[in-house]
């Protein structure tokens, strides 16, 4: 009769939970220095550089951000909706989805985008002088 000895099995480390990810990148504060920008503390990786933020005309700069999977076969999706009539919405759906490496759309509702990228929409609006709010969770 066969028998397997699992002793000698390699185990497998659960590395989502591991300690190395609440340590600071080694090799952040060399790259910080060469490139001649102060170190980031945050933990939180940003696609998108602080140039690419573009002034926002201060009168009406509320951004809805929403979160739907209904009628979309299970998908989820990120709905954008700028409430100032002067913003540019074919032009903002094309800085998103470069900088956050999703697919999307302009539909009736605003700017569609592929996945749950509220938090990272939301902070990079708030960089470039929105207010956002987020609608429906």
């Amino acid at each position: 009769m066969f028998t397997h000895d699992y002793s000698m099995a390699k185990k497998r480390q659960d590395r989502s939970t591991s300690e190395s990810d609440s340590q600071s990148n080694p090799f952040a504060e060399a790259l910080a220095n060469a490139l001649g920008v102060p170190v980031t503390e945050s933990s939180e990786r940003l696609a998108w550089d602080e140039n690419d933020v573009q002034e926002v005309i201060r009168d009406s700069k509320w951004v809805h951000i929403g979160f739907e999977k209904k009628g979309r076969g299970g998908k989820t999706v990120t709905l954008v909706n700028f409430q100032s009539a002067e913003a540019d919405t074919a032009n903002w759906a094309k800085k998103l989805k470069s900088r956050l490496g999703v697919g999307g759309a302009i539909d009736s509702e605003g700017i569609v985008l592929q996945g749950d990228v509220r938090t990272k929409v939301e902070t990079y609006l708030q960089e470039a002088g929105f207010k956002t709010k987020r609608i429906g969770g």
